[in-house]
């Protein structure tokens, strides 16, 4: 089991990390993203939005879905 904490400063180059790690680049995500949740944004429209660290919590839902990951909310010690 992979656990990965996300750093919100970070959060472009940790998802391209992470969907490397499962064989895809951002325009192969932003596919299957669109497949499955009945979408036709433009990938164009991904990167600014992880440029800017604009992301919604329902898109990082859906990119968590893809990647085969699950958004959890923990308490700092």
């Amino acid at each position: 089991m992979n656990e990965i904490k996300i750093d919100t400063k970070n959060i472009c180059t940790q998802l391209k990390y992470l969907a490397n790690t499962q064989g895809m680049n951002m325009t192969m995500l932003k596919f299957m993203i669109n497949e499955l949740f009945e979408k036709k944004d433009s990938i164009r429209n991904l990167y600014n939005k992880m440029k800017h660290n604009r992301l919604r919590v329902s898109e990082l839902a859906e990119i968590a879905e893809v990647l085969n990951y699950e958004i959890i909310l923990r308490e700092k010690p």
